[in-house]
């Protein structure tokens, strides 16, 4: 993904951060982190799939309001799943990452092109 959001960098968002979030299973993040990443990805992916156990993972290290919010989180960040199928998600700008922040009515402010290089790994060519 070719974009960051604002205030993810604005509370410690940094690139070898990303890269743990996308190889988390095998990277030094706290359990707890590694538990709702599970849970994201199985949203995302395959949401029939949540099964007793990864269940009863999100319960020991979340309560049952953070659950929720959580999952209100995943459903509103997945929407832009349709511009991936549509191939209408290509980069803001193709060598570079952009912030992409929020107003207070909720309207998508495209903040500042970043220096950190947009690196395609995992982005299909079209």
């Amino acid at each position: 993904m070719s974009l960051r959001l604002g205030v993810a960098r604005d509370n410690g968002l940094d690139e070898d951060m990303a890269a743990k979030i996308d190889r988390y299973e095998e990277s030094d993040l706290p359990e707890r982190h590694k538990v709702a990443l599970r849970l994201v990805d199985a949203f995302v992916t395959a949401p029939g799939a949540i099964g007793a156990e990864l269940r009863a993972q999100a319960r020991a290290h979340f309560t049952e309001a953070q659950l929720v919010e959580l999952m209100l989180d995943m459903s509103k960040w997945s929407t832009q799943k349709l511009s991936v199928a549509l191939g209408t998600d290509d980069p803001i700008d193709a060598e570079n990452l952009s912030i992409l922040n929020f107003d207070e009515a909720g309207a998508v402010v495209w903040g500042e092109r970043l220096d950190d290089p947009y690196v395609p790994a995992a982005h299909p060519r079209r």
